[in-house]
């Protein structure tokens, strides 16, 4: 273990942005805003669904 990130050892995915903070925080930006958004369809979707079943 211990691998340097910019090394091509022993490297079983090799993500060409790794070494880059500025992709590596848009990436997990939009990474966040997927899930925030999934998280309110669901609860969008389910609130409609428990008023329709009252």
């Amino acid at each position: 273990m211990g691998t340097s990130i910019t090394s091509w050892e022993n490297v079983s995915a090799y993500f060409t942005f790794a070494d880059s903070p500025i992709l590596l925080m848009l990436f997990s930006l939009g990474v966040a805003g997927i899930v925030v958004g999934l998280i309110r369809f669901i609860m969008k979707h389910e609130t409609k669904a428990f008023d329709n079943h009252k």
